[in-house]
């Protein structure tokens, strides 16, 4: 589903260049449920953010779901992501005086569904996170454990082809941390993909497959007995 081939992140200008990512050759399979580790500065998050398709690499190649987004416009990018990929962030990313139910068809209103089955679809989801109760409150109304429901909740209306989550328990207490990995287990066994991105290795291991990258160099890639919640 992911392919990704001598990818090259540099910031800044020549003789203050800095090395995000230094050719990194990867390949995540449909199904797969992994964590990309490392401390701060490891460039993790640039490799999130260009597997998202929210930036782009200095040099390589990266094919998702066999399309070359090498080749995408700039303009084209964003329904691109919406096609394919679910995303989930430690800040939530949700519109604060708006309603549960309308953060999660947002998306789906975006590409053009009717409001009325977007919304329906959404409440079937919101059900199955177990927060449809709250499907009317203000996302500002809610705790942060639930606001994190909604975010996932939002990434599975879309539909994905993946879901990307960028540290999705840092701003949650250690209960709803385990609860929200136990939606992520419960997903990645229904058969979404799942990408997690964290630098704690108890999060880490909850995975199936455990990537950890170095100063910008993957320096691990192992199949792990998967820690279930």
């Amino acid at each position: 589903m992911i392919t990704l081939k001598g990818i090259y992140k540099i910031y800044g200008d020549t003789g203050n260049e800095v090395i995000a990512l230094n050719n990194i050759n990867l390949s995540i399979e449909s199904g797969e449920y992994v964590s990309i580790m490392g401390a701060s500065g490891s460039g993790k998050s640039s490799l999130m953010h260009i597997m998202g398709l929210l930036d782009k690499p200095t040099q390589g190649e990266y094919v998702l779901d066999g399309v070359n987004t090498i080749d995408i416009k700039e303009k084209e990018l964003s329904s691109v992501r919406n096609k394919y990929i679910g995303f989930v962030f430690q800040a939530f990313n949700l519109l604060p005086r708006t309603t549960v139910i309308d953060n999660v068809i947002l998306p789906l209103v975006y590409r053009g569904e009717n409001k009325d089955i977007a919304e329906k679809k959404a409440l079937e989801i919101l059900k199955k996170l177990g927060i449809d109760k709250r499907a009317y409150f203000k996302t500002n109304q809610i705790s942060g454990g639930q606001q994190q429901r909604v975010a996932i909740a939002r990434a599975l209306a879309q539909e994905p082809t993946l879901i990307l989550a960028d540290e999705p328990t840092g701003n949650v207490d250690s209960k709803t941390t385990l609860e929200i990995i136990k939606i992520l287990q419960d997903l990645n066994d229904e058969g979404h993909s799942i990408v997690i991105v964290t630098h704690e290795d108890d999060i880490g291991d909850r995975a199936k497959r455990k990537i950890r990258l170095k100063d910008g160099l993957l320096i691990e890639d192992k199949i792990i007995r998967q820690n279930r919640v």
